[in-house]
């Protein structure tokens, strides 16, 4: 399964079943290029009383559509909106995932349950080589045990005992 490299998520086409009310009236089913998480809005446009944007207000809020109504009693909306994924074994991580960089490849928080460093995939990607190699100057951990390499980790019990004994041996006088 494949997972969307773009911060709008999958591409594909949303099928919109737009309405106008005023005079005339209308509703149809109109189709549009753009990407999982753009959950495209018609709003009038900024001074217009009667030319109207398809907006992507999920996204970059960039404009897929305009359409000009001469009554400007009229309102433009969708009464319905569906999403096809050009490719169906595309996956969106939710816009709240964070990424972390793991040998080379940007990688969802919850896969393997890890901090989640980098806001986004593209803050991810600006940082994190792809193709397995670390980007250069970054330090690459094993995926299973979240270690850099050269280094040896150990759960947190035994970091909290470890802990309490430097306590104990630190107040010793010696």
């Amino acid at each position: 399964m494949s997972t969307a490299t773009d911060p709008r998520g999958c591409p594909g086409s949303w099928q919109l079943y737009d309405n106008w009310s005023g005079h005339p009236s209308f509703s149809g089913l109109d189709t549009y290029s753009g990407y999982e998480l753009d959950d495209p809005t018609w709003t009038l446009a900024p001074g217009s009383t009667t030319t109207w944007q398809l907006i992507c207000v999920g996204t970059d809020g960039r404009s897929l559509a305009s359409a000009s109504i001469n009554d400007p009693s009229s309102v433009l909306y969708s009464s319905s909106k569906t999403f096809v994924k050009s490719d169906p074994n595309c996956t969106t991580p939710s816009p709240s995932t964070k990424y972390d960089c793991i040998n080379g490849n940007c990688v969802p928080e919850t896969t393997y349950n890890t901090p989640g460093i980098y806001q986004s995939l593209a803050d991810c990607q600006v940082v994190c080589a792809n193709g397995g190699a670390c980007g250069a100057g970054k330090q690459c951990v094993d995926p299973t045990t979240f270690c850099p390499d050269g280094k040896v980790c150990i759960d947190q019990g035994e970091f909290a005992s470890i802990e309490a004994l430097i306590s104990k041996i630190g107040s010793e006088v010696c």
